[in-house]
């Protein structure tokens, strides 16, 4: 059960992982952020089963700051997961995901919220580097260029023009958000998320930012981290293949319009090769061909616009139920509990 106290106009999901050096500074960027916003909020520190001292040092950092709350998974089930869990926590009317560091700016949920009041239509706000005043700082230029490439890409597979599809911090109003059932354990829930809104028709708006990642000189060990080969060519695999997935549909289709031009020119070449005495056998073999190709291809067009549908129309109803349910009877915590914050 969700504690019994006013709710929050924001709650701020933090995940966290084997970080004890680090998670006392975090905190304070975090509270020094808390206090600088015009509205109430809580933050959600979700301590993805951590093996050093994460849970102690950040207990020790938060003190008796009651706007903090601690869930520690029974083990370490992926960023994917740690988000998961605080939608289902999370009180706050909007709901923030990001960097317990802030490393995209001391500013950023601030930002995000007032994106929120600028256009009260907005349902989630993404924060990008890829917007003009955004950007990247002590970032390696192979990450810069992966993810530059990595999201015009999908942003050319999908319909909508946010240009960050795959980063963590963004804000959503709880009602998008909560009673969604994602799948996604690892990063890839960023673009599982974006791809579900933009199905069913969730106005998405964006705002600059600027990444930072630590000072090689004092962030050394961060970097290393972060630089992890096996892991960045795991989740390109992953992110492109999903992105192919979902997008599909926006590639076959101008597909199905060349193949038709194709054919015609070809069909009408044979005709009148025929009726001119020229060579049409081979033209009109080809324009069968790519006939054959056309009929599969529309076939299945229509078959995927149609699983897309019941897709986003299984989607609503699951949401609305789920929805429905946590107020009733609020699913039990079954592989995370709350750390006690009492001194």
């Amino acid at each position: 059960m969700r504690r019994m106290q006013p709710r929050p106009a924001v709650t701020i999901v933090c995940p966290a992982y084997n970080e004890a050096e680090v998670i006392a500074g975090a905190i304070e960027r975090l509270r020094a952020s808390l206090d600088s916003l015009a509205v109430d909020a809580e933050v959600l520190i979700i301590n993805d089963g951590s093996t050093d001292g994460t849970v102690t040092a950040a207990r020790r950092a938060i003190g008796a700051d009651p706007r903090f709350r601690i869930l520690t998974h029974k083990g370490n089930f992926g960023r994917g997961r740690a988000l998961r869990t605080g939608f289902r926590e999370a009180n706050g009317a909007i709901i923030v995901t990001t960097e317990a560091d802030l490393s995209w700016g001391h500013d950023v949920i601030a930002r995000m919220l007032e994106a929120f009041e600028r256009d009260p239509r907005l349902d989630a706000v993404f924060a990008s580097p890829h917007l003009e005043g955004g950007g990247y700082r002590n970032v390696p230029w192979h990450r810069i260029v992966l993810s530059r490439l990595g999201n015009r890409l999908l942003r050319a597979l999908y319909p909508s023009k946010i240009s960050m599809t795959t980063g963590m911090t963004r804000a959503y109003r709880a009602s998008a958000i909560q009673g969604h059932t994602f799948s996604k354990d690892g990063k890839e829930l960023h673009l599982e998320i974006a791809h579900r809104l933009m199905t069913l028709g969730y106005r998405l708006g964006e705002v600059p930012a600027v990444l930072s990642w630590p000072d090689p000189s004092t962030g050394r060990k961060a970097r290393v981290r972060r630089t992890n080969w096996k892991t960045i060519q795991r989740l390109i695999a992953s992110h492109l293949a999903y992105g192919f997935l979902q997008g599909i549909s926006r590639i076959v289709g101008p597909v199905i319009v060349l193949l038709t031009l194709a054919i015609l020119v070809f069909g009408v070449w044979a005709v009148w090769n025929l009726l001119t005495g020229g060579p049409s056998i081979f033209l009109a073999e080809l324009s069968g061909i790519l006939l054959i190709l056309w009929t599969t291809l529309v076939v299945g067009y229509f078959q995927l616009i149609h699983v897309f549908q019941v897709e986003g129309d299984l989607w609503r109803v699951q949401h609305s139920l789920a929805r429905l349910a946590e107020e009733h009877q609020p699913e039990p915590r079954c592989y995370y509990e709350e750390e006690s914050l009492l001194q």
